[in-house]
């Protein structure tokens, strides 16, 4: 297929230039240890800026259009990093131009960084990157993180299981966070060294006691991320494309209940918005852990019996599951059997952690392949269809799903 053609080819070229990484200039001055962009609201217009100190600080940041002349001063907002002693501060930047570059710092004369809006509207393809269960070992997470950046994406969503810092029940594990985000800062670069927008979801190991626990008990992860927020889920809307759904799949707030009530009325809200994409950590068709058995069996079959039927309803074509460190893509399924109008499941969360091999001697009805493969997700959205690569660590495409999106919402 033409696509798929054309995108293999353009990633090929991306990966082989992209060691050749343009930086910031001279004057590196103000470099803070944690450093990351994202958003709460209109990627196209709206950017978050997020840093931490050692300490207190100012929180102000200084932006522009690039190439532009004066610095426009902003002032944001501070709170300390709970069981720390860094200060997380944030900036919004508004009123911006979609598809656009800017530069941003600390004080003006200073390390400056870049970043760019995302497009109102599908005139072009949009790419971003999606996986989870980023942070067992330092040197596979480094690598993932450089091989994210190497794509060139919008933007990148981690479903869940980040730093594995277990919601700080102890100081070391608190200091995975330090870890995760210099790692971020370092490594997620695009090619021309602008930084990669980054959006998460909740994991079992962002909480104190990895299950059905409130939100108190996964403090790091809330005070870090203005997305989902407190609530544990919410829908960020990109322009008139792309409806991002980050899910709590029972990690901090129930999947049934007001989560499901409320996905109910949003997916509702969104019937002519061609791509909709839910992202979550345990999966409804995983590949390791059984789908009857233990205790993620029971969000498993929550679930497919909550979400599943408004995923379809919805017109949702792809759907992005974590937690079992393996590589996973179902036959499409609709009413829990195969059927090709149906839904493909992706997972299962291998970004940087230890691998587990599937039982090839049981197979599952649902699993298209399987295998024990650490990787990311390369997607691809265009105005009547999704198309994605699984890429593992070396930078090799090893599978691709290319879902054309459902008649009447292609037509929007």
């Amino acid at each position: 297929m033409l696509a798929s053609c054309v995108v293999r080819w353009w990633l090929a070229l991306t990966v082989a230039f992209s060691a050749v990484t343009v930086l910031a200039g001279p004057n590196e001055l103000y470099d803070p240890p944690a450093l990351f962009l994202t958003w709460k609201r209109d990627p196209a217009r709206t950017m978050i800026i997020h840093w931490q100190t050692v300490g207190e600080a100012r929180a102000e940041a200084y932006y522009r259009a690039s190439g532009a002349g004066d610095w426009i001063k902003v002032q944001g907002e501070s709170h300390p990093f709970p069981k720390s002693k860094r200060t997380i501060h944030t900036v919004e930047l508004t009123g911006l131009t979609p598809r656009s570059d800017y530069e941003f710092c600390f004080l003006p004369g200073e390390k400056t960084f870049r970043f760019r809006t995302l497009p109102a509207t599908l005139v072009s393809p949009v790419r971003f990157v999606n996986g989870g269960d980023a942070y067992h070992e330092r040197n596979w997470m480094d690598t993932m993180n450089r091989l994210a950046g190497k794509f060139d994406p919008a933007f990148v969503v981690i479903g869940g299981d980040l730093a594995y810092s277990c919601g700080g029940k102890s100081p070391e594990r608190m200091e995975r966070w330090d870890d995760y985000f210099d790692s971020w800062k370092t490594n997620a670069r695009a090619s021309d060294g602008r930084l990669v927008p980054l959006l998460v979801t909740i994991g079992n190991h962002e909480v104190v006691g990895s299950w059905d626990q409130s939100p108190t008990n996964a403090q790091g992860f809330y005070a870090l991320f203005p997305l989902p927020g407190e609530r544990g889920y919410a829908c960020l809307d990109f322009g008139n494309y792309l409806s991002l759904f980050l899910l709590d799949s029972s990690i901090t707030h129930p999947i049934e209940g007001a989560q499901t009530d409320w996905l109910r009325h949003e997916l509702a809200k969104r019937r002519t918005m061609p791509h909709i994409i839910p992202v979550y950590h345990i999966p409804a068709y995983p590949s390791i852990r059984s789908d009857a058995t233990g205790q993620s069996s029971e969000h498993t079959q929550m679930i497919r019996r909550s979400w599943c039927p408004l995923f379809e309803e919805a017109g949702v074509t792809v759907a992005f599951e974590h937690h079992d460190h393996s590589n996973k893509r179902t036959y499409p399924i609709r009413d829990g059997k195969i059927d090709p109008t149906g839904i493909v499941y992706l997972g299962d969360g291998a970004w940087g952690v230890r691998l587990r091999q599937p039982d090839k001697t049981k197979p599952r009805w649902y699993i298209a392949r399987s295998d024990g493969i650490r990787h990311l997700y390369v997607v691809t959205l265009y105005p009547e269809s999704c198309h994605v690569l699984a890429v593992n660590d070396h930078g090799e495409v090893f599978d691709e799903v290319y879902r054309r999106l459902p008649v009447s919402a292609a037509a929007n």
